[in-house]
């Protein structure tokens, strides 16, 4: 299996990575003439976005065949290119695993509706109008859309239908799945939305006494079946492959992640948690703007502590992200890209690298690529357009108000082209890219970065550098100090009798802090020059270091 915990993995989505056919979509050829940039990079791993067939409903989350490739991405012969190129320097491969739904386009799904009679029709949740729940699906609608006489399940886009998972055949279909790749050479899956395969026995109602839809939470997520399932794939895929298990747990709360990602449950191996991205949004998640967006550094703060210290003190493990495919890009949410754009870049690379579990790097985060400024004609996120319609439709928002709030959130925001130069169409293609190009591609691109010895890229190089040299900040421990600091964020990372002090300013203006402990030190790493620390600090907007302590 592959030494997770001291990897550095790379998020591709690659539909905007890098175009080789001059078609304006990225691809998997793109991706092999980039693997020479990820692997001066650091990088250890690619996680790949879907690149299954699909009907792009979702870019690659609607799997038509599990067995074919895209065919805008490429050919298998292409994925198999990519698997033997990327291991030729070194670099394992981790497939999306998309097995909560597949599209409604899906053969299974195809002989399901054909046949009432088909053993596919139990490969799916179907039920007559009168016995459907009033559960409301992840993108704002009912999760429950007509087929003929009957309705079927869907949780997130209507083309996306929710697999049975209490059916021993899908079960085993989908290990099936596994399996072949992994015989490929992959090294792993990253499984999209694994914590939401099992849902409540008999599909009831949630809070029935409410008017209207009702999102079900607690009946799709964490089921107690889950665990089940989990332990089954790994003794029937995971173990034998020996293969590495990573989960999108959606809304996971860190006793439950903690359980996912024990070593002695043998389910995952690590999971993502989604609280820091989550912070600012309502409870129905980035399109309910009830919060305004408004979250304090101390949220931020006591998010990082609770899911750093409970997961190493029980054992769980984490993947560590700011920005991914479903979040508008971090920068413009932690940092500061009006003043501060190059500190707060690396200040808050500085914080993912030295956490507890492995950093995971999206694309273009390691240049500060920002997000665009979206109108409506330039969507094309399917989330965008369903939340679009259900704020102006179910809750009354007007329409500009309602685009206003979509264009901010997004998940396009986070799904531009890669800037890899400044020549025409940013050197993501030769031709007009499928999606809005961010215009600032001219003063934020890979080129540039390499060229500067300053620059947020070789910044993230350091970082890199750095987690590979020091063990503690793979396998220490995690003690938060001056917790209660409103503005600066200070913690060491211990083992072995090596401590490492990492502290960052995550505030927009100077802050001071008193320490209350003096530290015989050695200066590691800073994005401001190196400061030596003493009992008084003050701290420029974004200034962030890192320091040996005994």
């Amino acid at each position: 299996m592959i030494d997770y915990k001291n990897s550095i993995f790379y998020q591709i989505w690659p539909r905007s990575f890098k175009d080789s056919n001059n078609d304006g979509i990225g691809d998997i050829q793109g991706i092999i003439q980039k693997l020479d940039y990820l692997k001066n990079l650091g990088i250890d791993a690619i996680w790949l976005s879907p690149i299954y067939k699909t009907n792009n409903d979702d870019y690659g989350y609607d799997v038509v065949d599990y067995y074919s490739i895209n065919e805008e991405y490429g050919s298998m012969e292409d994925f198999d290119e990519l698997i033997l190129e990327a291991k030729k320097r070194n670099i394992e491969i981790i497939m999306d695993l998309v097995a909560n739904h597949t599209s409604t386009s899906h053969q299974w799904f195809l002989e399901a509706i054909k046949d009432k009679n088909s053993k596919y029709r139990d490969y799916y949740f179907f039920e007559k109008k009168e016995n459907i729940n009033n559960w409301l699906s992840f993108f704002g609608n009912s999760s429950w859309v007509k087929q003929d006489d009957y309705y079927y399940l869907a949780s997130f886009s209507a083309t996306q239908a929710d697999l049975n998972w209490a059916n021993i055949e899908v079960r085993n279909s989908i290990y099936n799945v596994m399996k072949f790749y992994l015989n490929k050479g992959i090294c792993g899956f990253r499984m999209d939305v694994i914590n939401t395969i099992d849902k409540k026995e008999g599909l009831p109602d949630k809070n029935p006494h409410l008017k209207g839809l009702q999102f079900p939470d607690d009946y799709i997520i964490d089921g107690k079946n889950v665990d089940k399932y989990l332990k089954e794939m790994n003794e029937k895929v995971l173990t034998p492959y020996d293969a590495l298990g990573l989960g999108e747990a959606v809304l996971v709360k860190p006793e439950i992640a903690i359980n996912y990602t024990k070593k002695e449950n043998k389910e995952l191996h690590m999971t993502f948690q989604f609280d820091l991205a989550m912070l600012g949004y309502g409870e129905l998640g980035k399109y309910d703007f009830r919060k305004g967006y408004r979250f304090s550094i101390k949220d931020f703060k006591n998010i990082t502590s609770l899911w750093q210290e409970s997961m190493y003190e029980n054992g769980g493990y984490l993947g560590n992200y700011l920005s991914n495919h479903d979040h508008k890009r971090h920068i413009e949410r932690y940092g500061d890209i009006k003043k501060y754009h190059k500190e707060s870049s690396k200040a808050l690379a500085l914080y993912n690298f030295t956490l507890y579990g492995s950093p995971f790097i999206y694309q273009g985060e390691e240049i500060g690529m920002t997000n665009p400024k979206l109108k409506y004609k330039d969507w094309k996120d399917p989330e965008c357009f369903n939340s679009y319609e259900a704020m102006t439709r179910m809750l009354h928002v007007p329409k500009f108000i309602a685009k206003k709030i979509s264009s901010y959130v997004t998940r396009d925001n986070a799904r531009t082209p890669i800037h890899w130069s400044k020549e025409n169409y940013a050197g993501f293609s030769n031709v007009e890219p499928w999606m809005y190009l961010n215009p600032n591609y001219k003063k934020i691109n890979i080129e540039d970065n390499l060229n500067d010895k300053d620059s947020i890229l070789n910044f993230y190089k350091k970082c890199i550098s750095l987690r590979k040299n020091y063990p503690s900040l793979i396998y220490g421990s995690f003690l938060e100090i001056q917790k209660e600091h409103p503005h600066i964020i200070a913690y060491i990372r211990e083992y072995n009798n090596e401590r490492m002090l990492i502290m960052i300013n995550l505030d927009k203006k100077k802050r001071s802090i008193i320490l209350k402990d003096k530290y015989k030190f050695k200066h590691i790493l800073s994005n401001y020059k190196p400061k030596n620390l003493v009992k008084e600090m003050l701290l420029e907007p974004f200034e962030a270091h890192i320091y040996l302590i005994n």
